[in-house]
């Protein structure tokens, strides 16, 4: 028993003095965070990616998205984030008790944008379709705005009008759809956006690749 105290002392010893075993220290974790962009308009989406290492870390259950400020950019979680008015926040993600951080600057105007839209329906004269559009918008110039969805025609006659949603001063996301029956004589039909802001209106037509128009049959 006395060898083992005086080797346990001994080591001690050497510790003390710098030598004897080495003391490796644990690895501090190697936390990033990249966002898709630095200035976003409000209603705009940016994407963040959290990484510890080459490991994404970002869509882990344990990883905790937060804005300084929810009222510039909530957190939609898995570092997703809205922007909903002027101004700057700091977007953070924390994991595994580590954090860190990236500014945002989100401006506020008056703006309709489409980036998704989908159908349903057979498209021939005499049935019934559905029509839906998906983007964002931001009502700078007054407190409120009304956003609707307008199915035209070949010849440019509206066919079918949604409900108007009233939207805040802000920004945010919009889903928005209509059902109507094809009437006779109808070739095609078309969707736009509409946004009107006091005397103002705001139209958006979705790209090519997201189908703004689709034939009809007879």
């Amino acid at each position: 028993m006395s060898r083992i105290v005086a080797l346990s002392a001994a080591l001690l010893m050497a510790s003390a003095c710098g030598g004897g075993v080495p003391i490796t220290p644990l690895p501090e974790m190697d936390l990033a965070l990249a966002c898709s962009a630095p200035t976003i308009l409000a209603g705009e989406a940016v994407v963040c990616k959290a990484t510890s290492g080459l490991v994404n870390v970002g869509v882990s259950a344990s990883t905790v998205w937060t804005s300084s400020d929810p009222n510039i950019a909530t957190s939609m979680g898995i570092g997703l984030f809205i922007g909903k008015s002027e101004g700057q926040a700091s977007l953070t993600a924390t994991y595994a008790g580590e954090s860190v951080s990236a500014p945002l600057t989100v401006h506020l105007q008056d703006v309709l944008r489409a980036t998704a839209a989908a159908f349903d329906g057979s498209f021939r004269v005499g049935t019934t379709a559905t029509m839906w559009l998906q983007g964002f918008y931001g009502v700078a110039s007054a407190s409120t705005g009304t956003l609707t969805l307008v199915i035209t025609d070949q010849t440019g006659a509206t066919v079918s009008t949604s409900a108007p949603i009233i939207v805040p001063h802000g920004g945010d996301r919009y889903l928005i759809s209509t059902t109507f029956t094809l009437p006779q004589g109808t070739t095609r039909v078309c969707r736009t956006g509409v946004l009107q802001i006091g005397s103002t209106t705001l139209t958006v037509v979705p790209d090519v690749a997201l189908l703004p128009c689709i034939a009809v049959t007879p």
